[in-house]
């Protein structure tokens, strides 16, 4: 008798409430850009999720059942991955970006450098590139793209989907030895139901290897018309917290790098060599966070001290450039004695919890390659939460 394929992660069309499911999902591959379904173009989406309209209001969960989901996921090309930055779509699907991702036994590559899930109602699907290599491909020379920051930008003319990445060159030591090199934009069409269709990449800053460069692209947020465009920069090899700095573009013509404005402590300017820091790097932010608009403030999450702090904070403020209002929310240990790294807290405050509280997901990862291959479920991500801001 046919099984229907497993749907064990789920969204609801009015947020990203999780929900375990067994039946659902179709397996006729389709919905590619607005392809039939059936036929074998690409980017498809697997199992193609029927599109939800929204009914109401979701129903509120709790963390501990979303953690209950995530451990027994299955998806072939989706066993692990970081960051997990998320959007919504105009047609209330939600689309969720990763880093290295850790595929099935007998799917090759195994390992890709980035990975995208699209969530609709009860089904999830995953995004299947041509070749079943990354969404976002490696460049010619070998450099790869790691995912940092997403959102959905509705313009007069269309819908599209940025996303913005890390550009990195991995190094011969091990998972911990790569080099930032830069920040690219990629641009993703996403027909109603269709599979999100990357239509072009930009290169946001030029390639370099200075360790202080601003990591522009660490966050984004969209309000009044403004894609507001976040970045982080390590002062010095002693320092633990990122500064963080702040650059915004009309979402109109965002494509334009001479639309670009960069906050420079009095006023927003076009020159980025004046950009200030509206963070200090003392007590400061991960190289990846978020930054999100909550009933009307902006909303930083991230850890305290930078990638090797112990500590998720939430920073409020009215403006999108501070002052900060810090608050110290739960712990997140960088490493634990078996080599299990945490790290990378960000917020979805789409998702409503029994509690009210803001929910966050942490990146988790290990030290030992092998070990994660044997058992992705240790590069899953694992959710928590913090008194809402």
């Amino acid at each position: 008798m046919p099984r229907a394929t497993p749907c064990l992660l789920g969204g609801a069309a009015l947020g990203l409430v999780l929900t375990a499911v067994l039946t659902g999902c179709s397996t006729t591959p389709g919905g590619g850009g607005g392809t039939t379904p059936g036929y074998a173009a690409y980017p498809r989406l697997t199992p193609a999720c029927a599109r939800v309209t929204p009914t109401g209001k979701p129903p509120a969960v709790t963390v501990a059942q979303l953690n209950r989901i995530v451990a027994g996921l299955d998806l072939p090309l989706w066993q692990a991955g970081d960051i997990g930055a998320s959007a919504r779509l105009p047609d209330d699907r939600i689309v969720w970006v990763f880093g290295d991702t850790v595929r099935g036994d007998g799917i090759t590559p195994r390992i890709v450098a980035n990975s995208m899930l699209v969530t609709s109602g009860l089904c999830t699907s995953q995004v299947e590139a041509a070749g079943q290599g990354p969404v976002i491909p490696d460049r010619a020379d070998g450099v790869v793209h790691w995912p940092m920051s997403v959102v959905s930008v509705s313009r007069p003319e269309d819908d599209v989907l940025v996303v913005v990445s890390a550009r990195i060159r991995r190094g011969t030591a091990g998972g911990l030895d790569f080099t930032y090199l830069g920040s690219s934009a990629s641009l993703f069409d996403v027909a109603p139901g269709g599979a999100p269709t990357l239509r072009e990449q930009l290169d946001i800053t030029p390639d370099s290897t200075a360790a202080d460069q601003v990591n522009w692209g660490s966050a984004m947020t969209v309000r009044g018309g403004w894609l507001y465009v976040y970045g982080t920069r390590l002062p010095s090899k002693d320092s633990f917290g990122r500064a963080l700095y702040a650059a915004r573009a009309p979402i109109g013509d965002a494509r334009d790098r001479a639309t670009w404005q960069f906050w420079d402590g009095t006023a927003w300017v076009g020159e980025p060599s004046r950009a200030a820091v509206v963070l200090p790097a003392r007590g400061g932010v991960s190289q990846t966070l978020s930054v999100d608009v909550l009933d009307g403030r902006y909303v930083i999450v991230s850890k305290r001290d930078g990638d090797l702090g112990n500590t998720v904070y939430a920073w409020t403020s009215d403006s999108p450039v501070g002052p900060w209002t810090a608050r110290r929310g739960t712990r997140a240990d960088f490493q634990d004695p078996s080599g299990q790294l945490q790290y990378a807290p960000l917020a979805h405050p789409g998702i409503t919890l029994a509690d009210g509280k803001l929910l966050i997901s942490i990146s988790r990862n290990t030290t030992d390659f092998s070990r994660l291959l044997t058992d992705p479920s240790l590069g899953r991500p694992v959710f928590a939460e913090l008194d809402r801001p």
